[in-house]
């Protein structure tokens, strides 16, 4: 079971929409630009933070309240990282010269984003597995 959910996980991560669109964007010569590149970090970070809170909303509906209740205290504590790690980017991203620094920090805050939805839409499959 477990190695068919990481099976399973690794091939969402390879068929990843919000991933091929974030490629498609990066790829275009239109945003080639420091600008447009982190426009499409900043598109790919909205689109998996809509995906984790909508796999967090099915979640909540699904599970039994205790676990809502843990599910929602990890979730206040990973916004929590979210945000310290933010900070933590911003000062090492600030301590460089140059333009090419801007969307790669943009690319960190993409995969904090895309990691927590992936990890909230793999309970949303555990919790779809019948006993």
């Amino acid at each position: 079971m477990a190695l068919a959910l990481a099976t399973s996980r690794a091939a969402a991560a390879i068929a990843d929409p919000t991933a091929t669109a974030l490629a498609r964007c990066v790829d275009d010569p239109v945003n080639a630009s420091t600008a447009g590149q982190t426009e499409c970090e900043t598109a790919a970070t909205k689109a998996y933070d809509a995906r984790m809170n909508r796999a967090y909303a099915a979640l909540t509906k699904r599970l039994p309240v205790a676990a809502v209740r843990q599910l929602r205290e990890a979730q206040h504590a990973w916004l929590a990282f979210r945000d310290a790690e933010r900070g933590a980017r911003a000062a090492i991203y600030a301590t460089r010269r140059g333009t090419m620094y801007v969307p790669m920090e943009a690319a960190s805050e993409t995969a904090v984003t895309r990691d927590r939805a992936f990890e909230l839409e793999t309970y949303v499959q555990v919790t779809a597995i019948e006993s």
